[in-house]
C-alpha cells in the first residue's frame, strides 16, 4: 500500500523529542507544515476523507508529547510567520510568529506594550490560545482580533470577547479551532531606550529564575489566585524543590518547573505533576490545574490524576488520548447533529497587502462570504439567495471613483480601472473554471466567466448585466456593500459539497488587497490564480 502524501509540505516519522522544549516525545506518522490559510484549509478537508488523528503545535514550548508513536497528522504553523503592519498601530501577526520577533518588532517601531513578549518562549497564536500573561502583560489587553480555522474549513475574524475568558482561559481551548492570525494594537510610542530597557529587565528575571537550564515548558500550573500565592510558592512550601522521578526534576529555583535533566520520558513528568497537584489540594487546600498540554496516549489513570481531560483508547482501555484537535473516535451519529443555524460564516476576516509590506494597503477593509441556506434547501429553491457576500470599508480603501454620472446599481465595464472589491468563486479543480466579480461602495458592478486563468468563457467578449439576471441581487447598507448569489448560479462551480472562494481589492492606484492573503504572491499583482483559492465545504 502507498504511503499518502499530505496536500502541503509535511514530513513523515518525525522524532517530536526534536522538535520541543522539552525534549520528549515519540515519533510522529506526518509533520505537517501549512504556508497559509488555505494549505491548512486543504490538509482540513483531505483529512475529511483518510480521518488520521489530527495534533496542533506552535514551537512546542507548552507541550508535553506522549513517548508513544503518534499515528497521524501533528500540524506546525512555523511557516506562518509574517509580521507586518496594517496600520500605524496594528501589527497583523501569523500564528508563528515568535514572540520575541514580535516585542522586537516594536522595539523597533517605538511601540510600547509588548515588553513581556520578549523571551517568553513559543509563538504568538500559542500564546493567544492560552491568554499568556507574565510580568504583569496580557495578550488579551493588546489584541484587536483573531483569526481562526475550524475542522470544517470555517476562516473566522473572532473579537476579543469572544476568546477571551479570564486568567489563562480562552474559548479557543474548549473548541477546535486553529488560531492562524493574530492583529494586535499597539498605541502608546515611547522612547526605544525605556522600551529596551524593560526587555532586558524581564530577559535578566527570567535568567535569575534559571528558566534556560534545563529544558522544560516554563509554568507546569496555573495559579490559583484564591489561594493568595503563586504556585511556585506553594510547591516551594511543600517541599517539591529538586523532587525527581526518572529523568524529570522540579526545578531548585522555581518550584512550578519541571526540567528534564536528561533522558526524561513523559510519565516521569506526569508522576511528578500527579503527585504536585494531589499534595497541592491535599496539604495546601489549593486546586491547581495544568498549564502543560499533554499530547497523545498516556496512561489513562496517570491522565486523571492530572486532570487531564482523555478519550479511552478503544485497544487499551488503560490508555487515553489527550490534546487532540480531532479523533477517529470521535464520530458521532449524523442523526444526533444538531441542525445548522444559517446564515453560517464561510470566511471572514480583513483585506491584507497584496505583499504582505507595511501598510501596503489603507486600512478598514473587512470581507465575508456567508452561507444562508443549507444545500439541501437550495435544492429545493435553486433561485433563492444561497451566499451572500459583502465588504466593509473606510473611504480611503475605494476613494477612487468612476464618473459621478453612473447611477446607482450600474453593470460597467471599466470598474477595474478603480477602487473596488472583488469576489472570485471558483471549481476547486483549478482547471474548472470560475466567477469574477467586482463591485464599489456605489453599486457599480460587473461579472465575468472564465474557463481558465484570464481565459473568458464563450460570450464573455462584450460584458453586460443580462446573462447574471436572476441569477445575483445587489445588497447595501450604509456599513457595507455586496452581492448575493443563488444556488442555480453556484451550482456548476461546487465539486460534491465543495467550493473554492477569493477575496480581494484595488484602489485603482496600484494598491491591491487579499483575503485569505497567499505566501509568496507574485508581481505585478494577479488575482486569477485559483490554484491559491482558499477551498471549503459548504453545509
Amino acid at each position: 500500500m502507498a504511503e499518502l502524501s499530505l496536500p502541503c509540505a509535511f514530513e513523515s516519522k518525525v522524532s517530536l523529542a526534536l522538535r520541543t522544549y522539552y525534549g520528549i516525545g515519540g515519533i510522529a506518522r506526518f509533520l505537517a507544515h501549512p504556508r497559509t490559510p488555505a494549505e491548512l484549509a486543504d490538509l482540513l478537508l483531505w483529512n475529511r476523507e483518510h480521518c488520521l488523528p489530527l495534533a496542533l503545535m506552535g514551537k512546542g514550548s507548552n507541550i508535553l508529547f506522549s513517548d508513544t508513536f503518534f499515528p497521524g497528522v501533528v500540524i506546525s504553523l512555523d511557516c506562518m510567520q509574517r509580521i507586518c503592519w496594517i496600520s500605524d498601530d496594528e501589527l497583523f501577526c501569523e500564528a508563528g510568529a515568535d514572540n520575541t520577533l514580535i516585542a522586537e518588532e516594536l522595539l523597533q517601531c517605538c511601540r510600547a506594550g509588548g515588553e513581556w513578549l520578549f523571551r517568553l518562549p513559543g509563538t504568538i497564536g500559542s500564546t493567544v490560545r492560552m491568554n499568556a500573561r507574565c510580568f504583569g502583560g496580557e495578550i488579551s489587553a493588546v489584541t484587536a482580533g483573531i483569526q481562526t480555522v475550524s475542522l470544517d474549513g470555517r476562516l473566522r475574524w473572532q473579537t476579543s470577547d469572544e476568546v477571551f475568558h479570564g486568567y489563562k482561559h480562552t474559548s479557543l481551548m474548549d473548541n477546535p479551532e486553529i488560531v492562524v492570525a493574530i492583529v494586535l494594537r499597539f498605541p502608546k510610542i515611547c522612547a526605544a531606550e525605556q522600551i529596551k530597557d524593560l526587555m532586558q529587565e524581564y530577559e535578566t528575571e527570567r535568567l535569575k529564575k534559571h528558566h534556560f537550564d534545563f529544558p522544560s515548558c516554563g509554568s507546569t500550573f496555573k495559579n490559583n489566585y484564591t489561594s493568595g500565592r503563586s504556585s511556585g510558592s506553594i510547591f516551594e512550601e511543600l517541599g517539591f524543590k529538586g523532587r525527581q522521578e526518572g529523568g524529570a526534576m522540579v526545578s531548585e529555583y522555581h518550584a512550578n518547573f519541571i526540567y528534564n535533566k536528561g533522558g526524561a520520558r513523559a510519565d516521569n513528568v506526569l508522576r511528578l505533576v500527579s503527585q504536585m497537584k494531589i499534595a497541592a489540594l491535599k496539604e495546601a487546600g489549593v486546586q491547581l490545574d495544568l498549564e502543560v498540554e499533554c499530547i497523545g496516549l498516556f496512561d489513562g489513570n496517570l491522565l486523571e490524576t492530572c486532570g487531564v481531560k482523555n478519550l479511552t483508547d478503544t485497544h487499551d482501555p488503560a490508555k487515553g488520548w489527550a490534546g487532540l484537535l480531532w479523533s477517529p473516535q470521535e464520530v458521532i451519529n449524523k442523526a444526533e447533529i444538531p441542525e445548522q443555524p444559517f446564515p453560517q460564516v464561510l470566511l471572514q476576516g480583513p483585506l491584507l497587502g497584496y505583499n504582505g509590506a507595511d501598510r501596503e494597503l489603507p486600512s478598514g477593509g473587512f470581507v465575508a462570504v456567508e452561507q444562508l441556506l443549507s444545500i439541501g434547501e437550495a435544492i429545493v429553491d435553486p433561485e433563492a439567495p444561497f451566499l451572500r457576500w459583502t465588504t466593509r470599508s473606510n473611504s480611503d480603501l475605494f476613494s477612487m471613483k468612476p464618473p459621478s454620472a453612473l447611477p446607482t446599481g450600474t453593470f460597467y465595464d471599466g470598474l477595474w480601472k478603480y477602487g473596488i472589491s472583488e469576489l472570485f468563486i471558483a471549481h476547486i479543480d483549478a482547471g474548472g473554471g470560475y466567477l469574477e466579480f467586482e463591485m464599489n461602495p456605489e453599486g457599480h458592478w460587473v461579472a465575468l466567466r472564465f474557463d481558465a486563468p484570464r481565459k473568458r468563457a464563450q460570450g464573455q467578449t462584450v460584458l453586460s448585466a443580462q446573462p447574471w439576471t436572476g441569477l445575483l441581487r445587489m445588497v447595501m447598507n450604509d456599513r457595507s456593500f455586496g452581492m448575493e448569489f443563488s444556488y442555480k448560479l453556484i451550482e456548476p462551480l461546487l465539486n460534491g459539497q465543495s467550493i473554492a472562494l477569493q477575496c480581494c481589492a484595488s484602489t485603482g492606484s496600484g494598491e491591491y488587497g487579499l483575503f485569505p492573503w497567499w505566501e509568496g504572491s507574485p508581481s505585478p499583482a494577479d488575482f486569477h490564480q485559483p490554484e491559491r483559492f482558499y477551498k471549503i465545504t459548504l453545509l
